[in-house]
C-alpha cells in the first residue's frame, strides 16, 4: 500500500541526497563573560577593557568592535589599566606576571612585553600625564615600570612606612608588630601636582616628594579608648586604642585633603597641611567617631557595683572601605570647583541590601580669609571650611543582584584625578552565584543630585520677593524635585557582558523576510540607555570581502533569548550586519541587541490586579518553557512553567482602563502599562487549568492550548475570544491501547492552511483551503480541526475533529503539513490565507487526489500520512542505537526538503521526504567543555538549516536554569556564508574625530582666585611635568623613545568619502594618489614594506610583527575597496 502511494509522489530531496550536499560547521562564536574579575575604562579613546578569572581580557568599543586578549598563563586577571598617553594596555595577573599590550596595530593588539614579579604585586597605578606605572609589592617597596623601554627603572620606593616606624621606636615610642602595616594597598598621584605621591600601606598614608625621595607628611589614625571608631559601641576592644588599618584612599578634586577608607568601616577624612588630627571620621550614619562621647560610652559600661549596661544585642561589624573614588564635576565658575560626590564601597552590616553608597557633598570655596592666614600652615579658617563641605547634601544608594566587589566610574572625557572626574555612568561588578560574577552600568550621577545643585543655585541668585513669590517659588521648586526623584536609569551593556539577572538561559533562532525584520528592527541603534562607548572601528577582512557580497541575500536571522531575570530579549544574528554598506564601510555590532523589543514579564507580577492571576511566589517559582514568534503578525507568545500564556503584539500605545473579555478564560492586558520605548505590548493572558503541553500560535491570528488534563482551547486573538473548548476525548477509533483514566494530552500542534481528500474513511473531499490545527496527542491519536469563516466575519469551529493514526509520544514541534506535489509547507500565512480567501472551485480542484502530506514525529518513529491520515505513505521507525530523539525540523535547501532529527548523542539524522528513506548521520559541532554534557535541551533550528546552540556553564549537570557561556551558531550548509570576525582598529573613530591626553590640572588656590595672595601649601610647590618625572624614573641610560601616536591624520571618514582614513602615512599619500586596483595593492605592498623595516629583530617579536602588518594590509585594501563603492565627483 506505501509503495502504490508512494510511487505517484514526487522525491521532495534530490539536493540534498548526497552526503557532499551537506557542510556541517561553526558560523561563528560568541563567548559570554560570567567570570568577570576587574574593569577598565579609557575616556579618552572611549574603550572598555574587562579581565576575567580564566585569563581573557575582552576590550570592547564603538558597535561591532569587539576584541579579545588571552593570558599565556590563564591565570586570573588581577589588576587592569589603560596608559592613555601611550596607547597602551597594562595587566597584571593572579601569578605576578605584567602584560604590555600596544593599541595601535590594526587587526590585532600586539604584546609588547611581559615580566614577573618576585614578589606578589599588591597595587598598580597609572598616571594619564607620565609614561611610568607604579607597582606595589608585598615586601613594601613601589617599583616603577617604563611602559614606553619596556623595562622596570632604577627608580624604586622604599618602604616609607617601615622607615616611619623606625624612626618611632628610635624616638622610644612603643610600635605594635604588624606585619600588613608595611604593605602596601593603593598608590594615588596626587592630581594637581606629579612631585607629589601619596602612598596608603595598612598602616597609615604616607605623602612622598619623588624629586627629593623622601616623606613630607604621615597620616595615622588612632581611635583613642572609649571612642565608637567603625565597629560602634558593642566592639569587645571598646576600652582600647585602635589603629584600623587602612584599604583604601581617594582624593579632593582640589588635591587639599583626601579620604582615607578602614577595615573597620570608618572614613577618614585629612587635610595635606595636617597630619597630626584629621578634619573627620565617620561611617556611613554617625560622624565623629574618633572621639570620645562620655554620656554614649557611659551607657555601655559597667556600673561600679553592678554588672555592664551594654545592649543585649550581639556585636554586628560593619563592611571594611575596599573602595572610594572622590569625584568633581564641572559645575562651578569657581576654579576650586562646585559640589562633588564621593561613592563608598563597604561600609555596610551584613544584613543590609547590596550595593553601593554615593554622597553629594558641598563645594569647598570659602570665601576670602582673614588677613592673618598665611600659606605656613592650615589655619583653622579653612580646616574648618573643609570640614564644612564633608557635610553630606544628598545621598543614593545603588543596589545590586550580588554582593558588590567592585565599581568604576566611566569619566565622560578626562583620565586625570584617577579617573574620577566628570562621570557619566557607574559600573558595579557584583556576585552572582558561585562561580557566576556580573556587570551592572546605571547613569551616575542620580538625577536628584543634579537637581539639588540647580535648586542650591536658583536660591542663591534670585532676590527674596513678597509672600506670594516666595509661596510660588517653593510650589515650583517642590514640583520639581518630584519630577526627578526617578531612578538613575540602567544603562545596557554589550551582549557578552549580560550576566547576573540579564544571563542567558535559552535561546530561540527564528528567520525573518525583510519586511519583517525591517520592521522589528527599526529604531535599534544605539541610544541614551546604552553605555557609551565611541571607541574603534571594525571592517571585514579582506579574505571574505568577495563572499560577504553574496550573503546579503540570506533571510534575516533573529534570537530571542530568555534570562535568568524573566525577560525576553532580541539579538540580531543577521549575516547582513557584518557586510559593509554604500554608506559606510564598518561593519555593525554583532550580535545586535534589538533592545527595543524586550519583554519583562515580572513587570506584569507588579500589578495588583494581574497579579491576583499568578501564585504568589510568582519570581521565585516561575521560568519561561517555551517562546514562539509570529513571523509575520509580529506576536510573541510565552508559555510559563504554570500554566499560564501571556501574548504580546506591536503597539504604538496601551489603554488607560482594564477591557472585560467575555470568556473567563481570558484577560486583557492592554491596560498595563511598559517602559517607554518598548515596542512589544502586553495584550491578553491565558489563565491557567492545568500545565500547558503544547502551543501554537499562527500568522492568520488563531492560537491553541493544550493542557495535562487533555483539554484544548482555541483563541481568535482578534477578540480575543476562546471559540472552541474541548476535553479529551471519550472514544476514539484506534489501534494503539489506551486506559480511559489516564489523561491523553495533546503533545503537539500545528497550524496549517489546505484542502483535503478524506473518503474511504469520512466520505468527503474538501479541496478548499482552510485553516486547519492538527492536534496529535501522547497516545498518537491525530485530530484535525478546521476553522470556517460565517458571513458576519467571524470564526468558528462548529463540526467535530477528524481523527487518524499517528505516533505515540510526538515530538514537541514534531508535526509538518506540507504540498503533495512541491514539497512547500502548508503554513498559516497571510499569503496561504489570501489564497483561501479568493479560492473558487472547478472543474480541476474538485478531482479526487491528495492535496497534503501530513508528517508527524515522535520519540519512538515518525509517519507520513497523505491528507491528514486518508492513506499511509511512509514510517520509519529509529531504533534503540539511535538515543533519544529531541527535536525535529523540516530543512529546506534549493527548493529540495529533508527531515532532520536530533538525539542526545549530539547527532542529527537525515531522512528523505516523503518517503522517511535514512540519509545521513551528522555529527554536529562540539567543543571540549560539551563533551561530557547531556543535552536536555537541543539546538533551536530553523528551516534554512542554520541552529543555535547555548553551551551551557556548569558542564556536569545541564539544567534549563544554567546560564550559557557560549552561543554558537553552527549550520548545515556552511559554504559561502560571510560570518566572519571583522578587523578592529582601536585608535580610529567613525566620525574621525581626534581625542588627545587634556593636559594636567594646575594646581589651586585655598581661597578664592581674586584673593591677593596664592594660598596652596605643599599643593603648589615643586610641581613639575611628566617629561620629567620619566627622566628621573628612567635615568640618563634611558633611550629616547617615541610615543606611538594615536591615530594618523587622515582626510575622514564622510558620505562620500566613506573609508578614506589610512593606517600609517604611506598609506594616506596612496589613498591621495591612486584609485585603481593595481595602485591600492601597490599601497598595501608599500606599507607592509615600511612596517616590515621597524620591525624588533628578536624571533618572538619578528612572528608578532608579522602577524601585526598582515592584518595592517588587509584593513587597507578592505578600506581601499570600501572607498571604490562610492561614486567619484
Amino acid at each position: 500500500m506505501f509503495k502504490s502511494i508512494g510511487r505517484s509522489l514526487t522525491d521532495f530531496s534530490t539536493d540534498l541526497r548526497d552526503r557532499q550536499d551537506w557542510e556541517v560547521g561553526t558560523l561563528i562564536t560568541l563567548d559570554q563573560l560570567l567570570n568577570p574579575a576587574t574593569f577598565a575604562f579609557d575616556p579618552v579613546s572611549s574603550l572598555l577593557a574587562v579581565g576575567t578569572s580564566d585569563g581573557t581580557i575582552r576590550i570592547f568599543g564603538a558597535p561591532g568592535v569587539d576584541t579579545s586578549l588571552s593570558l599565556s598563563s590563564h591565570a586570573a586577571v588581577k589588576f587592569l589599566q589603560f596608559a592613555t598617553n601611550v596607547c597602551k594596555l597594562v595587566c597584571i595577573d593572579e601569578r605576578h606576571m605584567l602584560y604590555l599590550w600596544d593599541l595601535t596595530p590594526h587587526g590585532q593588539v600586539k604584546l609588547e612585553a611581559s615580566m614577573r614579579f618576585d614578589r606578589p604585586v599588591t597595587c598598580l597605578t597609572l598616571s594619564p600625564s607620565h609614561t611610568h606605572a607604579f607597582i606595589g609589592l608585598e615586601s613594601g617597596n613601589i617599583k616603577t615600570y617604563d611602559l614606553l623601554c619596556h623595562r622596570a627603572s632604577a627608580y624604586v620606593i622604599r618602604n616609607a612606612w617601615e622607615v616611619y616606624e623606625v624612626d618611632l621606636i628610635a624616638k622610644g615610642m612603643l610600635v605594635e608588630p604588624d606585619r600588613s602595616s608595611k604593605i602596601p594597598v593603593d598608590v594615588v598621584v596626587h592630581p594637581r601636582n606629579l612631585n607629589f605621591v601619596f602612598v596608603a600601606y595598612g598602616g597609615g598614608v604616607v605623602l612622598l616628594d619623588l624629586k627629593e625621595q623622601k616623606t613630607l607628611r604621615t597620616y595615622e589614625l588612632f581611635i583613642p579608648a572609649g571612642a565608637p571608631g567603625g565597629s560602634g559601641y558593642t566592639d569587645p576592644d571598646l576600652l582600647k586604642h585602635r589603629r584600623p588599618t587602612v584599604l583604601s584612599l581617594s582624593l579632593h578634586p582640589t588635591g587639599h585633603f583626601f579620604a582615607v577608607g578602614h577595615m573597620d568601616g570608618s572614613i577618614a577624612f585629612w587635610a595635606v597641611e595636617d597630619s597630626e588630627q584629621p578634619l573627620m571620621v565617620r561611617t556611613l550614619d554617625e560622624v565623629d567617631v574618633h572621639k570620645v562621647d562620655g554620656e554614649k560610652l557611659e551607657q555601655y559600661l559597667p556600673d561600679e557595683e553592678g554588672p555592664a549596661k551594654r545592649p543585649s544585642k550581639l556585636h554586628q561589624s560593619r563592611e571594611p572601605i575596599f573602595k572610594l573614588a572622590w569625584s568633581g564635576y564641572p559645575n562651578s565658575y569657581d576654579a576650586r570647583g562646585g559640589e562633588t560626590s564621593l561613592v563608598v564601597l563597604g561600609g555596610q552590616f551584613s544584613h543590609d541590601p547590596t550595593g553601593v553608597n554615593v554622597l553629594w557633598l558641598p563645594a569647598f570655596n570659602p570665601p576670602a580669609p582673614p588677613c592673618h592666614v598665611t600659606d605656613q600652615s592650615l589655619d583653622p579658617f579653612f580646616r574648618n571650611a573643609m570640614r564644612e563641605s564633608l557635610d553630606p547634601l544628598n545621598a543614593y544608594f545603588y543596589g545590586t543582584a550580588g554582593l558588590v566587589q567592585d565599581f568604576l566610574l566611566t569619566p565622560r572625557d578626562s583620565p586625570h584625578f584617577g579617573g574620577t572626574w566628570n562621570p557619566t555612568a557607574i559600573l558595579t561588578l557584583f556576585e552572582s552565584g558561585d562561580p557566576i560574577r556580573a556587570i551592572e552600568a546605571r547613569q551616575f550621577p542620580p538625577l536628584q543630585f543634579l537637581a539639588n545643585t540647580q535648586e542650591l543655585s536658583q536660591s542663591a541668585e534670585e532676590p527674596k520677593g513678597d509672600s506670594h513669590d516666595s509661596l510660588a517659588q517653593d510650589l515650583a521648586t517642590t514640583l520639581q524635585s518630584m519630577t526627578v526623584e526617578e531612578e538613575p536609569k540602567k544603562l545596557y551593556l554589550p551582549p557578552s557582558l549580560w550576566g547576573g539577572p540579564d544571563a542567558l538561559v535559552e535561546a530561540t533562532l527564528f528567520s525573518l523576510d525583510r519586511i519583517a525584520y525591517e520592521t522589528l528592527s527599526g529604531a535599534s541603534e544605539h541610544g541614551p540607555d546604552h553605555l557609551l562607548l565611541e571607541g574603534g572601528i571594525s571592517m571585514p577582512d579582506e579574505e571574505v570581502a568577495n563572499e560577504i557580497k553574496y550573503a546579503k541575500f540570506e533571510p534575516h536571522r533573529i534570537a530571542v533569548t530568555r534570562n535568568v531575570d524573566l525577560s525576553l530579549r532580541f539579538l540580531d544574528l543577521s549575516v547582513q550586519l557584518l557586510i559593509p554598506t554604500p554608506s559606510s564601510p564598518f561593519t555593525s555590532a554583532f550580535p545586535r541587541a534589538l533592545l527595543h523589543l524586550s519583554i519583562d514579564v515580572l513587570g506584569l507580577a507588579g500589578l495588583p490586579e494581574i497579579a491576583a492571576h499568578f501564585p504568589s511566589n510568582f519570581s521565585e517559582r516561575t521560568r519561561i518553557d517555551d517562546v514562539q514568534l509570529a513571523v509575520e503578525s509580529l506576536e510573541v507568545a510565552l508559555v510559563l512553567n504554570g500554566g499560564e500564556v501571556l501574548v504580546y503584539r506591536m503597539g504604538e500605545r496601551q489603554g488607560n482602563t482594564a477591557r472585560h473579555l467575555p470568556d473567563k478564560q481570558l484577560v486583557s492586558l492592554e491596560h498595563v502599562p511598559v517602559a517607554d520605548g518598548l515596542h512589544f505590548k502586553p495584550y491578553f493572558l491565558v489563565t491557567p487549568e492545568a500545565l500547558v503541553t503544547a502551543f501554537a500560535i499562527s500568522n492568520v491570528g488563531f492560537a491553541s492550548v493544550a493542557y495535562a488534563n487533555g483539554s484544548l482551547s482555541v483563541i481568535d486573538m482578534r477578540g480575543p475570544s476562546v471559540i472552541l473548548q474541548t476535553q479529551q476525548p471519550t472514544h476514539r477509533h484506534s489501534f494503539i491501547p489506551r486506559h480511559s483514566a489516564n489523561p491523553d494530552p495533546v503533545s503537539s500542534l500545528t497550524w496549517a492552511i489546505t484542502g483535503v481528500n478524506i473518503l474511504k474513511r469520512y466520505h468527503f473531499a474538501d479541496a478548499t483551503p482552510r485553516i486547519r490545527l492538527v492536534a496529535v496527542r501522547a497516545s498518537g491519536l491525530i485530530q484535525i480541526y478546521t476553522l470556517v469563516r460565517a458571513r458576519d466575519g467571524r470564526w468558528s469551529i462548529s463540526s467535530p475533529p477528524s481523527e487518524a493514526e499517528g505516533v505515540v509520544s510526538p515530538l514537541h514541534g514534531g508535526t509538518f503539513v506540507f504540498d503533495a506535489y512541491t514539497g512547500a509547507p502548508c503554513r498559516a500565512d497571510k499569503a496561504h490565507l489570501t489564497v483561501a480567501l479568493e479560492f473558487k472551485l472547478s472543474s480541476n480542484n474538485t478531482e479526487e487526489k491528495i492535496r497534503s502530506l501530513l508528517l508527524v514525529a515522535g520519540a519512538k518513529g515518525a509517519r507520513c500520512l497523505a491528507d491528514f491520515g486518508e492513506e499511509r505513505v511512509a514510517k520509519v521507525d529509529w531504533g534503540h542505537k539511535a538515543g533519544t530523539m529531541l527535536r525535529t525540523q523540516v530543512v529546506e535547501r534549493n527548493g529540495s526538503f529533508a527531515l532532520v532529527v536530533f538525539n542526545d548523542k549530539q547527532e542529527a539524522l537525515v531522512y528523505s521526504l516523503p518517503m522517511l528513506e535514512y540519509l545521513h548521520t551528522l555529527s554536529l559541532p562540539t567543543t571540549s567543555s560539551m563533551i561530557n554534557v547531556s543535552l536536555t535541551s537541543p539546538p533551536s533550528m530553523d528551516s534554512t538549516g542554520d541552529l543555535l546552540t547555548l553551551v551551557p556553564l556548569h558542564d556536569s549537570a545541564y539544567t534549563s536554569a544554567s546560564p550559557a557561556k557560549r552561543l554558537r551558531l553552527d549550520s548545515f550548509f556552511n559554504t559561502r556564508r560571510g560570518y566572519h570576525v571583522p578587523l578592529v582598529s582601536l585608535v580610529e573613530r567613525k566620525d574621525n574625530t581626534e581625542r588627545t591626553t587634556p593636559p594636567a590640572p594646575a594646581p589651586v588656590s585655598l581661597g578664592p582666585a581674586d584673593w591677593r595672595t596664592w594660598l596652596g601649601g605643599l599643593v603648589g610647590s615643586g610641581n613639575v611635568t611628566g617629561d620629567q618625572i620619566d627622566a628621573l624614573f628612567a635615568g640618563p641610560d634611558r633611550p629616547v623613545p617615541e610615543k606611538p601616536e594615536r591615530r594618523p591624520e587622515s582626510a575622514g571618514y564622510t558620505g562620500s568619502e566613506a573609508g578614506s582614513s589610512k593606517a600609517g602615512t604611506t598609506a594616506a599619500s596612496a589613498e591621495r594618489s591612486t584609485s585603481g586596483l593595481y595602485d591600492r595593492l601597490h599601497a598595501a605592498v608599500s606599507e607592509r614594506g615600511e612596517m616590515l623595516g621597524s620591525l624588533e629583530t628578536s624571533v618572538n617579536s619578528l612572528e608578532q610583527g608579522s602577524k601585526n602588518m598582515l592584518a595592517q594590509a588587509k584593513l587597507l585594501a578592505a578600506k581601499q575597496t570600501a572607498k571604490s563603492w562610492m561614486p567619484k565627483f
